[in-house]
């Protein structure tokens, strides 16, 4: 089976975050949300993955290549101008002739992917949208299904709403979709090609899930991603076996480091800081959870220039990290 990764988009809402890299490529501790959705891929047995791209395509292809690092075949689906959600997969459908899953590259989650297949083949659907509750559904599309949970009722970015249970961007298409509704051009599955559906009454159903899910979109979105993985609360299947989150929470060695920095450099330093993202930010302290464990929070003194501290459960560790953030520092005052 084949996956579709939407990639293309621009990401502004999660500026300046998107500044320098492609939205799925802001990292979630140093690793890119679009390698989770990849490794979730994986997990599941779907290794052949077809990747939308458009705003700041290199930094995907520079990073992922074709695949063969991360024991998966990717194939890049370049679109010159943004084809919206769904315009990028029609262009492809010469290379989807079976049924296949597309997932948004920004979706941050652990959904069962064979629950979803299984549900998909059950119901003999044209369509699966795998769809979440959530508190407020304002910003996402609101799926109204009957006793079958076939979708009778989609209401894309409501101003006023009935239910909370919304499209996560995670779906399985049969390919004979892509040919009856063959189109050219820009295309979203939320405005357009889901209300189309539904007209002419296709067999649309929607897979209901409880599993971890977020829209990685804006900055306190993204955040709360990043506090989600460091608090246990999602687990990525490349982490299942041997991470366990508690021990990160008390890293017995810290190393002190000061870096001297004109104000006047400073704005250059802290925008390049920011475009490694961190876990937390603010003008005046800026976090990094590490992927090996530790973290270093990077304080902006006016007196002193920058004060480092990095903790980790080595002390060798600790001490990599804050000499590492320092010579970074170091040389950004020289560009």
């Amino acid at each position: 089976m084949k996956a579709v990764i939407l990639a293309g988009g621009e990401g502004r809402r999660l500026r300046p975050y998107t500044m320098s890299v492609a939205k799925p490529m802001v990292p979630i501790l140093n690793k890119p949300i679009l390698e989770y959705s990849i490794d979730l891929l994986s997990s599941y047995g779907i290794k052949d993955i077809l990747i939308t791209t458009c705003y700041k395509s290199e930094t995907i292809k520079d990073y992922f290549g074709n695949g063969k690092r991360f024991n998966v075949n990717i194939t890049y689906l370049e679109e010159r101008s943004p084809l919206g959600t769904a315009g990028g997969i029609f262009l492809a459908r010469h290379r989807l002739r079976e049924p296949f899953l597309v997932l948004s590259g920004d979706a941050f989650t652990n959904i069962p992917i064979d629950k979803v297949i299984e549900f998909h083949y059950e119901k003999r659907a044209v369509m699966t949208v795998v769809s979440k509750e959530v508190e407020n559904p304002k910003e996402y599309g609101i799926c109204h299904t009957d006793e079958t949970r076939k979708l009778v009722d989609f209401i894309e970015k409501p101003e006023e709403w009935v239910g909370n249970e919304v499209n996560t961007g995670v779906y399985m298409l049969d390919p004979r979709l892509l040919d009856r509704y063959a189109h050219i051009g820009a295309k979203d599955f939320g405005q357009d090609f889901i209300p189309r559906l539904l007209l002419n009454n296709e067999e649309v159903y929607v897979f209901k899930t409880s599993a971890y899910w977020r829209d990685i979109g804006n900055p306190e979105e993204y955040k709360c991603a990043r506090d989600d993985l460091m608090r246990g609360h999602f687990s990525p299947p490349s982490f299942k076996k041997g991470f366990h989150h508690s021990k990160g929470l008390m890293e017995p060695f810290i190393t002190r480091l000061q870096v001297a920095c004109p104000n006047g450099k400073k704005p250059m330093v802290l925008a390049k800081l920011l475009e490694t993202v961190p876990s937390s930010s603010s003008q005046k302290e800026i976090v990094f959870d590490h992927r090996d464990g530790g973290r270093t929070k990077i304080i902006s003194d006016p007196k002193r220039g920058f004060i480092i501290y990095s903790n980790a459960d080595r002390r060798n560790l600790a001490r990599e990290f804050a000499r590492y953030y320092g010579k970074k520092i170091k040389i950004w005052q020289k560009v």
